[in-house]
């Protein structure tokens, strides 16, 4: 991970700390939202004076809120657009509110991120178009520019991109990520691997990596993966559509005990809500393209893809059962105003009070000019 040591420098003008502006500047960059815990992982310390003194400061300057949950749990949410514009990213949505399970997400990606330092992160969306436009020779058409067609990709989901190496001594590849919050299903997931799949099937090799906690629906996430974008594991699908319905039709004279092996297995390989969606559409001959048996090999693909579950610890401690959404739980504010660079005109540090700036800017994925 590359961090420009002058954005690193406009953050220590605050006050903080290297090591805090550090992570100030993968926080701010990745997710907008922390936790105190990852924030002492990262400086490798213990809850105590180093905790309350950047708490202190977050709020002092007016750079951060925070929102509990649990008892003894805090969010906390870089919403100062002063914090943004010193690493020069003022046009970051993270600054917004926003509803749980986005937050979850975030703590979820700044997880993945503090875990894996080692990667080359593409910053922004438009340095993930920029690199597979130019690096990668992608047609442009397949990213949406500002007011284009919603079925272009624009990045803005914020699921980290980056290159890394798919096992040790192998060169880094062009790494794809999606973050799974918890949801009750994957519909969120096949949708999108579905509108990725078109620029997944133009990479001569990519890595794609499932982030969840490990309550997540890992292997049900390979399988999906293999039959949309792969073009993998149909034929197992199928047959086990087709012996399930003679099952359910009582036609036990039909099946050999190879096949009731089979079923047996195929029963807990595809329990999953997704898998039983197929079923029915397998039923009103209504499956959709590409899952109609026809396997398609390496050869005829010429991509070597490959798939990889990260589990992250997730955090239960912080939310557990709540379903609050965003403005309804007890908050900490600082003040927004006057927290800016020291001996900047515009002022010193004022002292904690309650106080929220609520502008609205986005990061759009553009394409780059040539």
């Amino acid at each position: 991970m590359n961090i420009p040591e002058s954005k690193v420098a406009n953050l220590q003008a605050f006050g903080y700390t290297e090591p805090e502006a550090r992570f100030l500047y993968i926080a701010a960059t990745y997710s907008g939202y922390f936790t105190m815990w990852q924030f002492l992982d990262f400086v490798e310390g213990a809850s105590g004076k180093r905790s309350a003194r950047f708490t202190e400061k977050l709020f002092a300057l007016g750079h951060a809120s925070a929102q509990r949950y649990l008892r003894r749990s805090l969010v906390y949410h870089l919403d100062s657009r002063h914090i943004y514009r010193a690493i020069g990213k003022e046009r970051l949505r993270h600054r917004r509110e926003h509803e749980l399970d986005h937050i979850k997400t975030r703590l979820l990606v700044l997880d993945f991120i503090l875990a894996h330092p080692e990667y080359d992160y593409f910053e922004g969306s438009q340095d993930k178009c920029r690199y597979l436009i130019e690096e990668l020779k992608l047609d442009a058409g397949l990213f949406a520019a500002q007011g284009s067609r919603r079925d272009l990709l624009t990045f803005l989901d914020g699921f980290p991109l980056c290159l890394a190496s798919p096992s040790p001594g192998l060169p880094p590849v062009v790494t794809f990520t999606y973050v799974d919050p918890g949801d009750k299903n994957l519909d969120a997931y096949v949708a999108h691997l579905r509108v990725h799949r078109p620029l997944f099937r133009r990479l001569p090799r990519f890595q794609f990596l499932y982030i969840s906690t490990a309550a997540g629906r890992l292997e049900e996430a390979g399988l999906i993966f293999g039959l949309l974008v792969e073009g993998k594991g149909a034929g197992d699908l199928l047959r086990y559509f087709d012996l399930q319905t003679k099952w359910d039709s009582k036609e036990y004279g039909h099946l050999t005990e190879v096949d009731a092996l089979f079923l047996y297995q195929a029963r807990r390989r595809y329990a999953g809500d997704f898998f039983v969606s197929l079923h029915r559409l397998w039923k009103r001959n209504q499956l959709p393209e590409g899952l109609h048996g026809t396997e398609t090999t390496a050869g005829e693909r010429e991509q070597d893809s490959r798939f990889r579950t990260v589990t992250v610890p997730g955090h239960d401690t912080v939310f557990g059962n709540t379903t609050k959404r965003w403005g309804d739980a007890w908050q900490i504010r600082g003040r927004a105003r006057g927290a800016s660079l020291r001996g900047s005109p515009e002022g010193k540090p004022n002292s904690l009070r309650e106080g929220r700036m609520h502008e609205r800017q986005g990061d759009v994925c553009t394409r780059p000019e040539h």
